[in-house]
């Protein structure tokens, strides 16, 4: 079998020596690599961008739905025309059973009326000459009602307290107010007095 001979590029191109060779060659890759510089410039021009350019992610959390619902409807409440603690306080007024106020005097004068009429003098106290004063302080609704009563200064017998208490209770229920007096409650404060007379 015939061996086959290896030849050199010195045999193809006779003229070119070592030095000369790579100064061929080094000129022959410039002018290829200018070549593709100057055909695909984007190439490069996309490579350097991708270089620069950073891309940043921002993630938009959305709060829960409930709490969006919530917010929701506190914003549309209605606002609230409630009346206020002033506003409900000139709703009533507090008199003495005794007051000679125009605006209240005629309707105190009959509920003292109506009172008396069931006002008496217990047998026992009578007897065993107990004596004493005391102060109550009972509440009506505009239509008359009694809504309650307290002692709020005690004539020291209980016998005596009780039996002013029961005597506004049993005058109850009251005429309505009139419309002269422009309040949902009023408060009376009415004085009673237990003494006994004697004859010479």
């Amino acid at each position: 079998m015939a061996k086959r001979k290896s030849r050199g590029i010195q045999a193809d191109y006779p003229g070119l020596t070592g030095k000369r060779i790579i100064l061929v060659a080094f000129l022959a890759s410039i002018i290829i690599h200018a070549g593709i510089i100057v055909g695909s410039p984007d190439i490069f021009m996309a490579t350097g961008l991708k270089a620069k350019l950073r891309a940043f992610k921002v993630d938009l959390i959305r709060p829960p739905m409930d709490e969006i619902q919530e917010e929701s409807e506190e914003a549309s409440a209605p606002i609230s025309h409630a009346p206020t603690e002033e506003a409900q306080e000139a709703e009533e007024a507090t008199i003495s059973l005794d007051t000679k106020e125009d605006t209240y005097y005629p309707y105190a004068k009959l509920v003292k009326e109506r009172i008396q009429q069931h006002w008496t003098y217990p047998a026992s106290a009578r007897d065993n000459y107990i004596q004493g004063d005391l102060m109550i302080i009972f509440r009506l609704e505009k239509n008359g009602n009694l809504v309650n009563s307290r002692i709020i200064r005690s004539s020291g017998y209980q016998i005596l307290d009780g039996s002013s208490l029961r005597a506004i209770e049993l005058a109850s229920p009251f005429p309505p107010f009139p419309d002269t007096i422009p309040v949902q409650f009023l408060n009376i404060n009415a004085s009673f007095t237990y003494q006994l007379k004697f004859e010479d």
